[in-house]
């Protein structure tokens, strides 16, 4: 092996600053689940990456960096390309009209070659649980490794949490070829599945659970009259991905129904409390979202006093002295030499000697009066620590 291990990365990518909170929130939840001590020696801790596109306000990489990411960098946007938007039938027409003008920006995660592996999450996930184990999936030099099926259909895969191999003559492929291949969402996960077209032929590891990225839109449409699919079908979930809209941040919270029900008809109270199951996922957000701005408080507070401390001891460590040079520093421990000059002037005080009388006689007696030029009254001062 050449040189040192390259690190991997767990990336995502803002693009518009409306995502701020949806950023924050996934990036948090990344901290809090992500192991904080290696497990075993192969370990390495992920860098956390966030892609940017210009257009961005710096605002928001000061905002998310360092609190919340390891690394900021801004990449260009990458339009759909030949979309035009006075044809409706146009195959390369997004569904989302805000895609058209960066719709494969993501494309840019496959040029990140200074990572060995990284695992792409969108901005509107929240991850639950810890998800470093992923980065143990087997893959080629270069490529998607892994990913999880889409809901429609479901022999694609979605492009929302992706584990890959990037490089350079990757991402320069990718870009060769989007103005030739199809894409049936006319969005990233439509040209990516038909770029990567034999994905579900690959080793099983390749096909993550649903879990993984575990779609609201599937919750929405099946919870209310069988949860089942989502509480025993999914199962265990890692990944919860708000892929529909519109997204938690951008909706107020339905309130709880517990003070009403009491007042209302059974049929009322239903529909109500299916109101309540369906935005089940929405409530699971804005709990992450609210503890993250806690953090974010709690990380400002800590770098305020951090930096007042360094204030302090830049403060301490300048000199003292008017005249500009650093003052001497006073020891409390007396040389024994000094220890025995002290006990020999008490002994000659208490004979009935005055200070200074007392001090010459013990100067002369140790042979320290002949480069003396400082006042017997101001030494005895100096010896007490009292003030020259």
């Amino acid at each position: 092996m050449n040189g040192p291990r390259r690190p991997n990365a767990i990336a995502t990518m803002i693009t518009t600053d409306d995502f701020l909170q949806g950023v924050q929130t996934l990036l948090y939840s990344l901290k809090k689940t992500l192991p904080s001590e290696p497990y075993d020696v192969e370990y390495y801790p992920p860098e956390i990456i966030v892609m940017v596109t210009p257009n961005m306000s710096t605002s928001v990489g000061e905002y998310l960096h360092p609190a919340f990411c390891t690394r900021i960098i801004e990449v260009d946007p990458i339009a759909i390309p030949n979309v035009s938007k006075d044809d409706k039938d146009s195959t390369a027409a997004s569904h989302v009209s805000s895609w058209d003008d960066c719709g494969y920006t993501k494309l840019n995660i496959f040029r990140q070659a200074a990572y060995s592996k990284i695992l792409y999450i969108d901005s509107d996930c929240l991850v639950q649980k810890d998800v470093s184990h992923l980065f143990n999936i087997e893959g080629g030099e270069s490529g998607l490794i892994a990913a999880a099926p889409d809901i429609f259909p479901p022999d694609k895969f979605n492009a929302g949490v992706m584990l890959l191999s990037p490089s350079i003559s990757l991402f320069e492929d990718l870009l060769r070829n989007t103005t030739s291949t199809p894409t049936y969402d006319g969005g990233d996960t439509g040209f990516l599945n038909a770029y990567f077209n034999e994905w579900h032929l690959g080793p099983g590891s390749r096909r993550l659970g649903f879990k993984y990225n575990a779609q609201r839109f599937m919750h929405s449409c099946t919870y209310s009259k069988q949860p089942k699919y989502w509480d025993i079908g999914v199962g265990d979930i890692y990944i919860v991905h708000y892929s529909s809209t519109p997204k938690p941040w951008q909706t107020p919270m339905t309130k709880d129904f517990d003070e009403k029900q009491e007042f209302l008809g059974k049929e009322d109270s239903d529909k109500l409390t299916q109101i309540a199951k369906s935005k089940a996922l929405d409530k699971l957000w804005n709990k992450w979202y609210r503890r993250s701005l806690v953090y974010k408080d709690d990380y400002e507070e800590s770098q305020k006093l951090i930096e007042n401390r360094q204030v302090i001891q830049k403060s301490k460590s300048k000199p003292t002295s008017s005249r500009g040079s650093e003052a001497p520093k006073r020891s409390n421990k007396k040389s024994p030499e000094k220890h025995k000059f002290s006990k020999r002037y008490k002994e000659l005080r208490k004979t009935g000697l005055d200070p200074k009388e007392a001090m010459t006689t013990a100067r002369r007696e140790y042979g320290m009066d002949k480069d003396d030029k400082v006042s017997a009254g101001k030494q005895v001062a100096a010896m007490f620590g009292m003030p020259l």
